[in-house]
């Protein structure tokens, strides 16, 4: 199968891992997963682990492409590129980058069907669809807000990340940080579908059926194992896709 880095083969590894943010960017802001132009996708730099590429605060995210992000150190110094990156995404994502050496790619977003379930006291994603068994015991709780602003907020969030790959934050969004942008998209894509469905069954009034934690453990192993193909698969697709629908991406 052609592997994720090797499908345009006249991009330089950098200039691919640019591309896929760019279309990150832009899925995104189709499906109304972005907010203006906060919250946050970042990727650390091949081939070094101090700087990452982030799109500069004020660019929306539907106009992202290949040649807008910066280049930036755990710092906020910019290395390369004409802009600044956001302070929360700095204080977050830089920390992370810096401490968590797995997370080379993070995605944060405030997309509606994960926000509102943060929203709840309970804000648990229930092992009650096979979109949630991909996420057993992988999930990490942050029960208190916190101010995104604020240089301390990273120290708090990599704790909890650095033996997960997901964290929902209460009242406030979701998390993800993957070893590379397309399983950490495809995390975010499922977990959107999990949290979806979630939220339209319990709109019912109705008890969610939750699958035994024996069961889920089980099955759970198996989704997360050729998930991990799949989820290749689908963003293989996505290329495709957008450099056929958006060919400024490259730009």
């Amino acid at each position: 199968m052609m592997g994720i880095m090797n499908m345009f083969d006249e991009l330089s590894v950098e200039n691919q891992l640019r591309f896929d943010l760019a279309l990150i960017h832009r899925y995104m802001a189709e499906h109304n997963w972005n907010e203006g132009v906060v919250n946050h996708l970042t990727a650390m730099l091949p081939g070094s682990s101090e700087h990452f590429l982030a799109l500069p605060y004020g660019l929306h995210w539907s106009e992202a492409k290949s040649s807008d992000f910066l280049v930036a150190d755990f710092a906020g110094s910019i290395i390369s590129g004409v802009g600044e990156v956001e302070a929360s995404n700095l204080n977050i994502h830089g920390a992370i980058h810096r401490e968590v050496p797995r997370a080379r790619a993070i995605l944060h977003s405030h997309q509606p069907n994960i926000t509102a379930l943060t929203l709840l006291k309970d804000q648990t994603v229930t092992m009650s669809s096979q979109h949630a068994l991909r996420f057993v015991q992988r999930i990490a709780y942050l029960g208190v807000y916190g101010d995104p602003g604020d240089p301390a907020i990273g120290g708090t969030i990599v704790d909890s990340l650095k033996t997960k790959d997901v964290l929902m934050c209460a009242n406030h969004g979701v998390l993800v940080s993957r070893p590379y942008l397309w399983d950490a998209f495809d995390d975010l894509y499922f977990l959107d579908r999990a949290c979806e469905v979630q939220l339209k069954a319990m709109h019912t009034g109705q008890e969610l059926n939750i699958i035994p934690e024996i069961m889920a453990n089980e099955y759970g192993r198996h989704i997360i194992k050729w998930s991990k193909l799949e989820g290749e698969r689908h963003f293989i697709a996505l290329r495709r896709m957008y450099h056929k629908k958006y060919p400024d991406l490259v730009k």
